[in-house]
């Protein structure tokens, strides 16, 4: 049994109503605005998969969530963007709990008591700024802060709960810092405005979320210090590149048992692509099973890791979709929108070409720097 097998048992074990939703709907109808495919991720008990059980949530270990991820991603990739935003959050949330004051423990436990849906303003792909300072601001006041910002694209901009966002603190006196706020979606500010013009992809919610003079109290907002503020960063972008990685090869391993069904694969191109794919899911096991303490290594090993799978998914997209033919890719929308999804993977930050060089320094023996 392949690594993608086993990956849609677990999803078939673990989250059985959305199994049945995935299998049962047509690929346009997940695919589409009016996709439910969110809220039946949300029902079905999605939201405290990852959450620890010490919080209340199902506890799902990395590498299970690496499995869950591809499985979602090979039914619905809108689906797998948008849980996969969810679930970067909450392991973020879980990160920082290690070393936080508390408040983010209380937040996963009601998370995982109320069901709610977490999306992210952390990095903002903004040509030619740091994607690890913030552009959103939070001015201190008497009782709390007022943020303002936008964060586009936003996943989960219409069905989310909560939002949580890395913040450039402008106290009432000394230097601005970094904070992490947690903000409810019903706090008065919040609006999401139409930013998603692609044809692909259109049910992650993936919109501009603006905030305007959103209040928040002290209590839900975390000052983060220097040392604290990098390693929550590092623990971040792994956890993103491993649940994004684990998407899309979902979305090709999809790609090939379809091609499959339609009896398009001789013997050779099966082993083949499997192989290739297999190997993938294995480079991500290696990354997931070591995910106790992530360091500089780790980073770089899940960023090499992504940038391989990046030219990997792309060649066997290309292949696949050689095979299945110029009839099947004109009479169905699911091949065209493969084709433009898998491209979309190269725009996740940090961008390949941004990071050559601190990656060259790292293998150099010298610290790797986030650009």
């Amino acid at each position: 049994m392949s690594t993608y097998q086993k990956a849609q048992q677990l999803l078939r074990d673990t989250l059985p109503e959305l199994a049945s939703h995935l299998r049962e709907s047509h690929f346009d109808e997940l695919e589409g605005e009016q996709s439910q495919a969110i809220n039946i991720f949300k029902s079905a008990g999605g939201a405290s998969t990852l959450v620890k059980e010490k919080y209340g949530g199902k506890g799902l270990s990395a590498w299970q969530a690496v499995q869950l991820q591809m499985a979602i991603g090979g039914a619905s990739p809108s689906l797998a963007i948008a849980a996969g935003m969810h679930q970067f959050s909450i392991a973020t949330l879980q990160e920082m709990a290690k070393v936080g004051n508390g408040l983010e423990s209380l937040m996963l436990e009601g998370i995982s008591r109320s069901n709610l849906l977490v999306s992210s303003a952390f990095s903002e792909g903004q040509i030619g700024k740091s994607i690890l300072k913030s552009q959103i601001i939070a001015k201190e006041i008497d009782k709390g802060y007022v943020i303002s910002g936008v964060k586009k694209p936003c996943s989960l901009a219409h069905c989310m709960d909560l939002l949580t966002a890395s913040v450039q603190v402008e106290p009432k006196s000394g230097e601005p810092y970094f904070a992490v706020a947690m903000i409810h979606k019903a706090c008065e500010g919040i609006s999401v405005e139409k930013f998603w013009q692609a044809p692909f992809l259109k049910a992650s919610q993936s919109e501009a979320v603006v905030l305007e003079n959103v209040f928040v109290p002290h209590s839900m907002l975390v000052n983060v210090d220097e040392k604290s503020a990098y390693q929550s960063h590092v623990a971040g972008f792994v956890w993103f590149e491993l649940i994004t990685c684990a998407s899309y090869l979902g979305m090709v391993c999809g790609l090939v048992e379809r091609a499959c069904e339609l009896g398009r694969l001789q013997d050779s191109d099966k082993a083949k692509v499997h192989i290739q794919l297999e190997a993938c899911a294995l480079s991500l096991k290696a990354i997931a099973n070591d995910m106790n303490d992530q360091t500089q290594d780790t980073l770089a090993q899940v960023l090499s890791v992504r940038y391989h799978l990046q030219d990997v998914l792309a060649d066997v997209t290309q292949n696949i979709l050689s095979l299945v033919g110029g009839i099947n890719y004109i009479n169905t929308g699911y091949f065209a929108t493969i084709a433009q999804v898998i491209h979309a993977f190269n725009f996740h930050p940090p961008a390949k070409h941004a990071m050559y060089g601190p990656l060259n320094q790292y293998f150099d023996g010298q610290e790797l720097e986030m650009v």
